[in-house]
C-alpha cells in the first residue's frame, strides 16, 4: 500500500505540475462574453422551466483564414462573434459582420454549417422562451464573404430558405438524411409546459399529439428551400419528443 500511495502522490504532483489545460483570462484572448441571468417576478425557472439551459457556442472558421472563431448565444444577453487573430487573440466582430441578431430573449443554440455548399460556413441560431411567436423566430444568418479586413459579413435569410420556425427550440444539426447531395435539418425542440409524465392516460394521449411548436422537426432540402417533413418521414413530433 505504502509504494501505491506513493506512486498516487507523484502522479499527482506530475500532473500538478504539467497542467494539460491553461485557463486563459479574458483579458489575454479579449473574449468577455458571459450569459448572465436576470432573475424576475417572470424570469425565473418556476415561470419557464428551461431558464438554466444556457446559451450556446458554435467553433469554426469564419473567414477561411485557417483559424477557429467563436459565436455565442446569449439567453438574456446580446450574441457575440469573434474573430481569431491568432496566438489566443481575438476580436469582437459582432456589429461590424451584423450576427448580433435579435435583442431580448430567448437565444438557445447556434450551429455552423455552410448551408448553401458556397465553401464558407453560415449561422443558424435558435430561439425559444415565454415570448410571441414573432420572437420565437430561429435566424440563418448567410455567409457573404471578407471585406478588405479579412472580416466576415452576414445578411439574415431564414425566411427565404424556409427556416424561421417559430417553435421552442434548443439546438439544430444538418446532415443530408435523403442522400441527395444537399444537407436537410433536424430541429430539437423542448415544451414550455409541464408535461403529465405521472400520469399514464394523459401521457399516452399526449404521445399521440402532434405539436409543431414543441416537438422535434426535420426539415428537407429542396433546392435550397427547407420543407418541413416531420410526419412524412415518420417522426414522432408530440410534446414529449424534446
Amino acid at each position: 500500500m505504502g509504494c501505491s500511495h506513493k506512486a498516487e502522490n507523484k502522479a499527482a504532483d506530475s500532473g500538478n505540475a504539467n497542467p494539460l489545460f491553461t485557463l486563459l483570462t479574458p483579458e489575454q484572448t479579449h473574449v468577455d462574453f458571459s450569459n448572465t441571468l436576470t432573475e424576475g417576478l417572470n424570469t425565473n425557472v418556476l415561470m419557464y422551466e428551461y431558464f438554466y439551459n444556457g446559451g450556446g457556442v458554435a467553433v469554426g472558421d469564419l473567414n477561411g483564414d485557417g483559424l477557429q472563431d467563436l459565436y455565442f448565444t446569449g439567453n438574456m444577453t446580446d450574441n457575440k462573434m469573434y474573430l481569431n487573430k491568432g496566438h489566443m487573440q481575438f476580436a469582437d466582430i459582432t456589429a461590424i459582420a451584423d450576427v448580433a441578431g435579435r435583442p431580448g430573449p430567448w437565444k438557445t443554440g447556434v450551429t455552423m454549417v455552410d448551408i448553401n455548399g458556397d465553401g464558407k460556413l453560415d449561422l443558424y441560431v435558435c430561439y425559444s422562451g415565454n415570448v410571441g411567436p414573432e420572437k420565437r423566430k430561429n435566424q440563418l444568418f448567410i455567409n457573404q464573404g471578407n471585406d478588405k479586413d479579412g472580416v466576415p459579413h452576414f445578411t439574415e435569410e431564414a425566411q427565404q430558405y424556409g427556416l424561421a420556425d417559430e417553435g421552442y427550440s434548443t439546438q439544430a444539426v444538418f446532415f443530408d438524411y435523403d442522400r441527395d447531395g444537399d444537407l436537410d435539418m433536424f430541429l430539437l425542440n423542448h415544451s414550455p409546459t409541464q408535461l403529465p409524465v405521472l400520469d399514464e392516460v394523459n401521457t399516452i394521449a399526449a404521445l399521440k399529439k402532434s405539436n409543431s411548436l414543441n416537438g422535434v422537426r426535420l426539415y428537407r432540402n429542396d433546392n435550397g428551400v427547407f420543407k418541413n417533413v416531420t410526419e412524412q418521414a415518420g417522426i414522432s413530433s408530440s410534446d414529449l419528443t424534446t
